[in-house]
């Protein structure tokens, strides 16, 4: 498919530190692309930067084929961004905030205000339209900051937390509402949650210091990852002794101590057996064995947990 936004070679330093570092790759028309990683991975970086709103020190963004930076009327027309924290005018009732933003983008009263009345009610914070956006609880204000991203219609979204300081009943209703633009929408979004990166995708990309570690679709991540599965061991007093013995075991995988947790990988359920006869002295607080999911793809594959 066709490529609606596309980074070649994108470089962004901040503060003497690389925040994007050399991203090349596109977005399919009408897909959803989750963007994962610790915090300081280049998530908010990424999408300031398609929005224009930070300019890379080197390469080029394009959105529908034309430079974000030389072509910055064109662009901007055609894109909607969501920021993490509410920046509402507030001077402005809500109603009044939408408004404003629409108007900016040429459309008319009749068509705003039909907007404005179809978004609020799908999005459920009608009955507090006329209020001001700092009287609003967290996920009210994040609701019509979503409204307002989706106002004018622009085809290339790019959201940050989308679901952040919502009841769970109201991130299904968000994750309802973005999954019914799949398709129609280009829309790439920051998360923390594991479970929304899980649910809400095309695409996802686990971002670390500024790079791609992995991009695709969770259940070829997961395949290409094979076999692999997470242990952690909870033993009522782990020494040191014991730590580095099991540690040398050839079958474990990126050994760690938490407290009194021995926690690894393998890629064999039967290395748990191997690791609890060399503790076979030991006393047992308790184990656990998953294999590997989309929070273990993110803690394998950069530097820091995603928090």
């Amino acid at each position: 498919m066709e490529a609606s936004v596309s980074l070649k070679k994108v470089g962004k330093v901040l503060n003497g530190r690389s925040v994007l570092a050399g991203l090349s790759f596109g977005i399919e028309r009408g897909s959803i692309m989750a963007v994962v990683g610790p915090n300081d991975s280049g998530k908010s970086a990424l999408l300031k930067t398609i929005a224009g709103f930070s300019k890379p020190e080197y390469g080029s963004v394009f959105i529908d084929g034309k430079d974000v930076q030389l072509r910055r009327i064109e662009t901007a027309s055609v894109v909607g961004y969501m920021p993490q924290r509410a920046n509402f005018d507030s001077q402005l009732t809500v109603f009044e905030n939408l408004q404003f933003h629409g108007r900016l983008y040429g459309m008319t009263p009749q068509r705003l205000n039909n907007r404005i009345a179809s978004l609020s009610d799908r999005l459920g914070f009608r009955e507090f339209i006329h209020d001001f956006p700092h009287t609003l609880s967290s996920g009210y204000q994040k609701r019509a900051l979503l409204a307002r991203t989706f106002l004018p219609d622009p085809h290339v979204l790019l959201i940050e937390e989308p679901t952040a300081s919502l009841d769970l009943r109201a991130q299904y209703e968000v994750w309802d509402f973005l999954q019914d633009m799949r398709g129609s929408k280009t829309i790439i979004y920051t998360t923390q949650s594991i479970r929304e990166a899980e649910r809400v995708h095309d695409r996802l990309v686990i971002m670390d210091h500024g790079k791609v570690a992995l991009d695709g679709k969770l259940d070829r991540l997961l395949e290409n990852a094979g076999e692999l599965f997470h242990f952690q061991i909870h033993f009522k007093k782990l020494s040191k002794e014991l730590y580095d013995n099991m540690s040398k075991v050839t079958t474990v995988v990126s050994p760690s101590q938490v407290g009194e947790v021995f926690d690894f990988y393998a890629r064999e359920r039967e290395v748990f057996f191997d690791i609890m006869k060399l503790a076979i002295q030991e006393e047992l607080v308790d184990y656990a064995a998953d294999k590997v999911g989309l929070e273990t793809l993110i803690m394998t594959s950069t530097e820091e947990p995603i928090r």
